[in-house]
């Protein structure tokens, strides 16, 4: 059965070329046996409607016929307009990376317009976003992370640096910076808004590994091989992970990584913990950060560059097999009821006139 799909690709985010890449070539595969638009969600907050079989230069060439604005209609329709059109799909993909579509805000407006999406619901995407939350819920449950320190003024942390500087709300490489003290970290974090919402710091310790896999739990929970990315800086950079090598799936890796089977064996069981805490929805990416031989939780990237498409490349899953998956998994979701119970005016009419409230 085919489709109608709208990908959303995007959004007021420092990763928005990156979520035009993904968004792109999840288009381009579902394609195949789909009908797919491209809402294209622009660094101003409009809407355009675009076709799917557009190239990543388009979008800098101004080779893009943006005469197809979209408006939202919230309320009666619930759903885009095209010049006062409504315009319906069965299901939004969505491919946003950082910022509001993922941190949580993009979920909400897809929930109450009650429409079928992908990837996080509205507490996962919020819970994911901010590192700080994050860490905070795997230490409660003992599970292994690095502490991380909250940057706050008049206030120091426990542990010497150097320091590995984040944004509290970002992604897993923009914004991410080794600093030496943390009076260099202060100035960094009080002169860009990518740590406005707050900026944390964790030790920073030489010759750890990143180490990631994918992990869905559609059409059962499982999850793909594990990632060693092949870096030439201290830390898994921006560059390295999106620029160098034709991009991310171009970067260099061991893939799967060469790890003892005890380390193998520990990221499955934390992933089969935390999965637990935090089920799954879409493909997410789990970092982890191994040292010698302990492994430490890092954080969950619920919607990861590519979707992470290319971590089960050895596994005889095809992209499209996994992004349909994705999709199929979407659209049996439970639509969002809030309840209205209680509300059934007996306050209203127990309530004495509203000047009366205010004494």
């Amino acid at each position: 059965m085919n489709f109608k799909i709208a990908v959303i690709i995007g959004g007021p985010s420092p990763e928005h070329d990156i979520s035009i890449l993904t968004g792109l070539q999840s288009a381009r595969v579902l394609s195949v046996k789909n009908d797919v638009s491209i809402i294209y969600w622009t660094k101003d907050n409009n809407w355009y409607l675009l076709d799917s079989d557009l190239e990543s230069t388009d979008f800098i060439e101004n080779s893009i016929n943006f005469s197809k604005e979209l408006h939202l209609s919230l309320g009666k329709d619930n759903c885009f307009l095209y010049k006062r059109k409504k315009i319906e799909f069965d299901i939004f993909v969505n491919s946003c990376h950082g910022g509001p579509g993922e941190d949580g805000s993009l979920q909400g407006l897809l929930e109450i317009m009650d429409v079928k999406y992908t990837g996080p619901n509205l507490q996962t995407a919020q819970l994911c976003m901010d590192k700080y939350a994050f860490y905070s819920l795997m230490k409660t449950n003992n599970l292994p992370v690095l502490d991380k320190f909250r940057i706050q003024k008049n206030v120091t942390p426990n542990f010497k640096g150097p320091y590995v500087l984040k944004p509290q709300f970002g992604g897993s490489s923009i914004g991410v910076e080794l600093v030496e003290d943390y009076e260099t970290a202060l100035k960094i974090s009080e002169s860009s808004d990518l740590y406005e919402r707050g900026a944390l710091l964790e030790q920073y310790l030489e010759n750890a590994d990143d180490l990631l896999i994918g992990v869905r739990n559609y059409p059962e929970f499982n999850f793909s091989e594990i990632e060693k990315p092949i870096r030439n800086s201290n830390l898994f950079s921006y560059e390295e992970k999106y620029l160098n090598n034709g991009g991310l799936e171009g970067s260099k890796r061991e893939l799967p990584a060469v790890l003892s089977e005890k380390i193998c064996n520990n990221i499955y069981s934390y992933i089969e913990k935390i999965n637990k805490i935090i089920p799954s929805r879409g493909i997410v990416r789990y970092d982890f950060l191994k040292i010698e031989d302990e492994v430490y939780i890092n954080e969950i990237n619920t919607i990861p560059g590519s979707h992470a498409l290319y971590l089960w490349k050895n596994l005889n899953i095809s992209k499209y097999d996994l992004l349909h998956n994705m999709v199929l998994e979407g659209l049996n979701e439970k639509s969002n009821q809030w309840s209205i119970q209680g509300s059934d005016g007996m306050a209203l009419r127990s309530a004495k006139d509203i000047n009366s409230k205010l004494g």
